[in-house]
């Protein structure tokens, strides 16, 4: 069985948890004035975030990727004098109790400039500050370690192994908080799927496998041969992918629109013996992933657990 998700925005919905504002406005502002638009924008992203999950709960999407922006430039400096966990204590509460009693499993994407893996201290320090960010929130809202906080193995192409060392080395540096949600998932240009999973055993971590990023980038691995390890690394956890269907042949790393169905059929029919959740990266996003499911069900494939895992 297999759940389907989506990532940070609805396009069927007008409210989405992801306003934000930017340095350069509040800068103009007094830092009263400040305290006040960030607060009121984290208010307007929790009443939208309660929203979108209703929304979820009524059209049975059990998996959703939080936006990373989700509490306005929580790691930036113009925000230091602000307690948002404590200010917003109830509406972490609340939002929580919402999520967990429907069985919602909740994930985070930090930001590509999130590197663990740089020879730069500076951007170490940084990428650990904002996997930190990440992990406070799932905690705030009292969530297991199911939800989980993904990322790329980083740089260093022209030194892979090299580039690897650096990544376990820094990951030691992790609070536990984190440590207990970082996961990795392979990338299209950088590191292949056999070399993700490698470093995540290694590590004791699990891996995210992204389908399309492998046939983006592989050395002819056949990644249904690597299945059950990668199923292995998620332990008692259940196992995340990510799935989406290529732009075009010129323009095979983009993502499309919608899901091919035959693709995504193929895909599924490996993963029969598991029970797996799947965010989709699409272009229409929530919309993509309803698209699929009737494109399923003229199949005649029911597979999908409508049930959340509450």
């Amino acid at each position: 069985m297999f759940r389907l998700g989506y990532a940070c925005i609805s396009v069927n919905t007008k409210n989405n948890p992801n306003k934000k504002t930017t340095v350069a406005q509040l800068n103009k502002l007094e830092p009263q004035a400040r305290l006040k638009k960030l607060r009121q924008i984290l208010q307007t992203n929790f009443f939208n975030l309660m929203d979108l999950l209703a929304y979820n709960v009524e059209n049975h999407i059990f998996v959703y990727r939080l936006p990373s922006e989700f509490v306005p430039l929580a790691t930036h400096p113009v925000a230091e004098n602000w307690d948002w966990a404590k200010e917003f204590a109830w509406d972490f509460q609340k939002a929580g109790e919402f999520i967990r009693s429907h069985g919602i499993r909740m994930t985070a994407h930090p930001g590509h400039f999130s590197i663990l893996n740089s020879d730069k201290p500076s951007v170490v320090q940084t990428a650990i500050t904002d996997f930190s960010y990440h992990a406070r929130v799932f905690d705030l809202l009292g969530l297991d370690d199911n939800s989980v906080l993904v990322t790329h193995v980083g740089g260093g192409v022209e030194d892979k192994a090299a580039a690897l060392d650096r990544f376990a080395a820094h990951f030691e540096l992790l609070p536990d908080s984190v440590k207990k949600r970082l996961v990795v998932e392979n990338d299209d240009t950088s590191f292949t799927m056999v070399e993700a999973l490698e470093l995540c055993e290694r590590l004791g971590i699990p891996m995210v496998l992204d389908i399309h990023h492998h046939h983006c980038l592989n050395h002819g691995e056949n990644w249904v041969d690597y299945l059950p390890r990668i199923i292995q690394t998620w332990g008692e956890r259940t196992p995340k992918m990510h799935m989406s269907s290529p732009k075009s042949e010129k323009d095979f790393r983009a993502h499309a629109d919608n899901i091919h169905p035959e693709e995504f059929v193929k895909f599924i029919s490996s993963l029969a013996p598991y029970n797996v959740d799947i965010i989709l990266e699409c272009k229409n996003k929530d919309d993509a992933l309803l698209t699929l499911r009737r494109e399923l069900k003229k199949r005649g494939i029911d597979s999908e657990a409508f049930a959340s895992q509450a």
